[in-house]
Order: structure tokens, then C-alpha cells, then sequence
């Protein structure tokens, strides 16, 4: 596999090998410690409280990241709750004031868990990333389940795939009501 990309960064099938890279081998998240923006800490066991987690990692210079934040506000608000998403800000504790994070979180009406820092798997996870925002989809275990997503585009179209496709591969039936 060579990591040349070709037109295909853009595309809306219902392809999983469309992602503007060949493959990202993100590692698992199994084993590390992290600390939220307000300041409680989230370890792999916290993954349990959801059969799929997306993770959406972001930071607060990337303009796609702040612009699709109350999008995924709004969707993460429709999901049933055996799915998630939470966020987490790359900058958070660079960040001049993480005050100001967490006021523009709940202007936009985002309610979850925004990790702030984190060691061990996600410390791999983070020194392997190339683009924001990604987001990656995780199971009750820590264990990826979907591709991940690359870039910004329509929240509920990508996110309700990708979950979808998680549920899928853990053998879970979508709830539709």
C-alpha cells in the first residue's frame, strides 16, 4: 500500500475505503489516563458505559473543527443511550484559558466528555494523527470498530454510517424508533 491519495477525498458513497488516506492504523485505546476539561479523569473502563464511543478530536485552531461543533452538539443529542460522543480538544491544556473552551462547548450545546490531556494509548493515538478533526469510533473495551472518519463533513450522514457499521461489526441491533 503506498499512501498516495487520489481523487477520492471527497466522495459520499457508501464506500469504507474512501478516506483520503490508504488505511490509518490508530492503536487501540486499551491502556492510558487522561483528564477532562473540568478536570475529573476518564480511564478505558469509562468506555463501558456505551456499546460504541466516537471520539471526536479537534482543537481550537482548526476553523472545520469549531464550525461543525454545534452540528455535533445537535446529533450527539438524538443518539440512543448506547452510543456516544465525546470530544477531545488537543489544545485544552495549551490553551491560554480552558474556560473559554468549555463556555464555547455549552454555547453550542455540547454535553459530553471533552478529554483535555491523556498519556499511554493516547499519547500513540495523538502522535499518529494527521488531520483534525478525526474521529474514531471505539467499543465498550476501547477497541476501534469503524474506520475513522477524516475532515469535516455532514455530521448525521458519517456518524450515523459509521455507527451503524460499529453496531454491525459487534453484532448489536440498531434500536429504530
Amino acid at each position: 500500500h503506498t499512501g498516495q491519495s487520489t481523487a477520492a477525498t471527497d466522495t459520499t458513497e457508501e464506500s469504507s475505503s474512501s478516506e483520503p488516506e490508504a488505511s490509518y492504523d490508530f492503536p487501540d485505546l486499551l491502556s492510558f489516563e487522561a483528564k477532562t476539561l473540568d478536570g475529573s479523569s476518564f480511564t478505558p473502563s469509562d468506555f463501558a458505559d456505551a456499546d460504541v464511543t466516537a471520539i471526536n478530536i479537534r482543537s481550537t485552531t482548526c476553523g472545520p473543527c469549531v464550525r461543525e461543533m454545534p452540528e455535533l452538539a445537535e446529533y450527539a443529542k438524538t443518539l440512543p443511550e448506547n452510543l456516544r460522543i465525546m470530544t477531545w480538544c488537543l489544545d485544552a491544556d495549551v490553551s491560554t484559558s480552558s474556560a473559554d473552551i468549555a463556555q464555547y462547548l455549552t454555547e453550542c450545546g455540547f454535553t459530553g466528555i471533552t478529554l483535555a490531556s491523556g498519556s499511554g494509548d493516547l499519547e500513540k493515538l495523538y502522535n499518529q494523527l494527521m488531520y483534525t478533526p478525526t474521529t474514531i469510533f471505539i467499543d465498550a473495551e476501547g477497541r476501534q470498530v469503524a474506520e475513522p472518519l477524516i475532515g469535516a463533513g455532514s455530521i448525521e450522514e458519517r456518524y450515523s454510517a459509521q455507527f451503524e457499521a460499529a453496531l454491525d461489526s459487534l453484532g448489536i441491533s440498531q434500536k429504530t424508533e
